[in-house]
């Protein structure tokens, strides 16, 4: 049978535009299919990512599209304990988000075959239905988000809230990267990120147990910290489903990655890396005409490392703050060395 492509993406995110590069790479003939009209936007990413991951899967470092670098991090409880780490080189990048997935969509593997403002409607065999017109494919990727339908059910789930507002701030000269733990954010955290030399992003991911808006859960948090008040410049809010990765990720002719596979690292809750990663794979295998390539480097490789975030993420926010605080006096007698790996890595 002959097919219009030999691999169709769907969704235009972080790791549908990874798949993209790797078809791109590999001379596949590939379109990638999105129904938002703008690549980047909305943001749904703080963008902050260890630069050991940056560097493990190859994920893009120009340094226009990077906000700041971490050379100093803080991990506080409210009730006062924290362990600070500081380093003489980078452990972490903070990126533009609109920038840095724009520049995976036309500079990182030269521009790729994109559509936008086409949305899919059903996927059945090697034909996909889009809003517009029917075409067909050897493969899928299926980047679509963890909230579509074209996607495997990922089972009872908990989703953290998150709310940032970037705000008209100075830069600090302590700390690139604070986290502090409390209460009044169960399973999560509050945030103060560098982004610029005015402007810090501020915010919150916490399990919503009460029916309290996120936008009023990170003022209690600003009035208890009246440093990190500023003129809102914007802000971002989504979801973050926290629940174990999926262990198959391949169903025929279809490779699942990112969000829709729970590729997040759930004691950060960030998705940058796990997105980029598992499409970077799918599209090598697709290019390959070998689906179960790509379910081999998950079984092996993708689905260990989540796994273990997801089983420390619930020992960590077992009992709320009193954990956190418990594995920070751990933490603080560990060699610095043993520190940069771990909290480096995260």
């Amino acid at each position: 049978m002959e097919y219009d492509f030999d691999t169709i993406v769907i969704g235009a995110g972080t790791g549908g535009l990874s798949a993209g590069a790797s078809l791109k790479n590999a001379g596949s003939n590939y379109i990638i299919l999105e129904k938002k009209p703008e690549i980047g936007l909305p943001v749904r990413s703080t963008g902050a990512v260890s630069l050991e991951w940056v560097n493990k899967i190859g994920m893009p470092k120009e340094k226009k599209i990077i906000s700041s670098e971490i050379f100093g991090m803080d991990f506080r409880t409210f009730g006062g304990n924290h362990i600070p780490l500081k380093f003489d080189k980078p452990v972490g990048l903070v990126y533009d988000f609109t920038k840095y997935e724009k520049y995976l969509a036309d500079e990182f593997a030269g521009k790729l075959n994109i559509r936008m403002n086409e949305r899919v409607l059903s996927v059945q065999g090697n034909e996909v239905t889009t809003d517009k017109e029917k075409m067909t494919a050897r493969n899928f990727i299926m980047a679509a988000g963890p909230q579509s339908n074209l996607g495997p059910k990922l089972g009872k789930t908990q989703a953290l809230v998150a709310y940032e507002e970037t705000r008209e701030l100075p830069k600090r000269d302590d700390f690139q990267m604070i986290l502090w733990f409390s209460n009044l954010a169960p399973g999560g955290y509050f945030w103060d990120f560098a982004e610029s030399d005015t402007t810090r992003k501020i915010g919150v991911c916490y399990y919503p147990i009460e029916p309290s808006q996120p936008k009023a859960v990170l003022e209690k948090f600003t009035e208890k910290f009246p440093e990190v008040r500023g003129k809102m410049l914007h802000n971002m809010a989504h979801q973050i489903p926290l629940t174990a990765p999926l262990e198959k990720v391949v169903d025929g002719n279809r490779m699942m990655v990112g969000d829709m596979v729970n590729a997040v690292l759930n004691t950060t809750a960030g998705g940058l890396q796990g997105a980029f990663w598992s499409g970077k794979v799918a599209g090598e295998a697709a290019s390959n005409n070998d689906p179960n390539l790509y379910q081999k480097t998950w079984t092996e490789s993708i689905y260990p490392w989540l796994k273990k975030h997801n089983d420390l993420h619930m020992k960590l926010h077992r009992d709320g703050e009193k954990s956190i605080s418990k594995y920070i006096t751990i933490a603080k007698v560990m060699p610095k060395s043993v520190k940069k790996k771990i909290f480096g890595g995260l």
